[in-house]
């Protein structure tokens, strides 16, 4: 027999395990996101990901 998956049920195994965290400068939720920046590696340009976390404090630099 299937099991029986309510909105619910999705909803709180998708936010298991997620806390917030709170930058203790700013006092706002720091957030996790993917950059993508270009390098240049023998003559050839490629994109290098990376994942930084922001909060009010440092989002003009990262983002400008």
């Amino acid at each position: 027999m299937k099991k029986v998956r309510t909105f619910a049920a999705k909803l709180a195994h998708a936010t298991k395990g997620k806390t917030k965290t709170i930058c203790p400068v700013c006092h706002s939720e720091i957030k996790t996101i993917e950059l993508i920046r270009s390098r240049q590696s023998n003559g050839k340009w490629a994109p290098k990901r990376e994942f930084v976390k922001i909060c009010k404090c440092n989002e003009e630099e990262i983002l400008a």
